[in-house]
């Protein structure tokens, strides 16, 4: 089933989203993408979750199809506060969070912010401990280039810098990560001032505010969270998800072996799985 594209005013700016199921629903399941993504990088998981929920995928502001903020402020206050807005207007109830790695982050903080909507929280990668070399590997990538003649080009760019995928998942994060142009070439769906430093403000650094910060947000987190961790992540170590886990009263780990960082892409049916399973073994959802 093809998602809905639909757009809504918030904070001023439009913000795109992709939804599945049925609108009419009070409790929906929010994915909330990683940074330089979009909401495509959920197409799998959210037809898949669609069978037994009303899925809304999101595209983080400066992201995808959502328009940049003209000061291009993207701290996670402002992410966060999106998200705020966006249930408010949607006339949700209460949400289950999906947050890969930036988007983790967001979904800890609203989590931790509005306990009274948010009924289980699941985190994609996300901790507050970046390895420097999953981090250098991502600033090399988003300098490669500026656009590509074809979507092999950009997919092969991708390659580069995620050497142990097939090329199933590469396409697929291909699609989430470049948009085509009017003259037929592939560019980044973001954002310049995630690739080009010189056009961030100093004070936040665009999706990549270091999160030193989020254990005070975490603990604070009273709902049933499960932290989804890739056995071939650049980004982080066991340590540091198991560091995050500990700071959550109500927190379990889930690893899928043979994928990386972007496990919405490089695995989204075992991903897509292990959320139903989580969420079926909670009491009400």
């Amino acid at each position: 089933m093809s998602p809905k594209s639909e757009f809504i005013q918030v904070n001023r700016l439009q913000i795109h989203y992709q939804e599945w199921g049925e609108s009419k629903d009070k409790h929906a399941v929010i994915l909330l993408h990683g940074f330089a993504s979009t909401s495509n990088c959920w197409n799998e998981v959210g037809e898949e979750l669609s069978k037994d929920y009303r899925v809304i995928a999101v595209d983080q502001r400066g992201h995808g199809q959502s328009e940049s903020d003209p000061e291009h402020d993207y701290s996670r206050a402002s992410q966060v506060d999106d998200l705020h807005e966006l249930v408010e207007q949607m006339g949700l109830e209460t949400i289950t969070l999906v947050g890969h790695s930036m988007g983790g982050a967001n979904a800890i903080c609203y989590a931790a912010d509005r306990p009274d909507v948010v009924s289980a929280l699941v985190l994609v990668e996300t901790a507050s401990d970046i390895l420097r070399g999953g981090l250098e590997n991502l600033k090399r990538l988003l300098k490669s280039s500026e656009e590509f003649e074809s979507l092999t080009d950009a997919a092969n760019a991708l390659y580069e810098h995620q050497k142990y995928a097939a090329p199933d998942q590469i396409h697929r994060r291909a699609l989430a990560t470049f948009t085509e142009t009017v003259d037929g070439k592939w560019t980044w769906n973001f954002d310049e001032a995630f690739r080009n430093p010189s056009v961030r403000p100093p004070d936040p650094d665009p999706g990549q505010r270091r999160l030193a910060d989020l254990g005070e947000s975490a603990e604070k987190v009273v709902c049933p969270v499960m932290i989804v961790r890739g056995g071939k992540t650049d980004m982080y170590t066991p340590e540091s998800i198991q560091r995050l886990s500990r700071r959550m009263a109500n927190a379990r780990i889930s690893l899928i072996e043979e994928v990386g960082h972007h496990v919405p892409t490089d695995d989204p049916g075992t991903l897509s799985l292990n959320i139903r399973e989580f969420l079926q073994s909670l009491p009400v959802i």
